[in-house]
């Protein structure tokens, strides 16, 4: 068995990577505020969405956070609660909802590329956290895996997924 992975998984480094577009997105609006504007998104109906995003994001991290660390603490596999929609909720919860809502909410459309670059570093470097849950869960990884999608909450399979203990 490896190293025991960080109860931060690889979130430091998808984190990174978001913080890096967010100051390019911010550099570009400071640079030229109205080449970056999006007028559209300053309307009533879209800022209640992208606060409704955001609350939804914050709300899938939190449950995602305890559930996660409450089963990292009892090395356990969690399947249940946040973990039965989505494989990685707080990721998901940042890069499906709370991100695309800080972009709504800033009006300005560079803000757009922090979802996209945030997937892909999640893309890029998920594959760690899986391949430890796999080497340290074995075939509940795997059928849980095979059931669940990573991020976003699309059926794959009905097969009844249960918790490792």
């Amino acid at each position: 068995m490896e190293k025991r992975l960080s109860c931060f998984g690889v979130g430091p480094m998808i984190l990174a990577s978001v913080i890096a577009c967010a100051a390019f997105a911010g550099t570009l609006l400071y640079l030229n505020p109205a080449a970056c504007a999006v007028p559209a998104f300053r309307a009533p109906a879209i800022v209640a969405f992208g606060l409704v995003l955001i609350g939804l994001g914050l709300t899938m991290w939190l449950l995602g956070a305890a559930g996660a660390m409450k089963a990292y603490n009892a090395d356990r596999l969690v399947t249940t609660g946040v973990f039965r929609l989505v494989r990685h909720p707080m990721y998901a919860g940042w890069i499906v909802l709370v991100l695309p809502g800080i972009a709504l909410l800033t009006a300005a459309w560079p803000f757009l590329l922090m979802p996209l670059v945030g997937y892909a570093a999640f893309k890029a470097y998920i594959h760690v956290e899986d391949e430890y849950l796999e080497e340290r869960f074995g075939r509940s990884f795997t059928a849980y895996r095979e059931d669940v999608n990573a991020i976003l909450p699309i059926p794959r399979h009905h097969h009844h997924i249960e918790a490792h203990r």
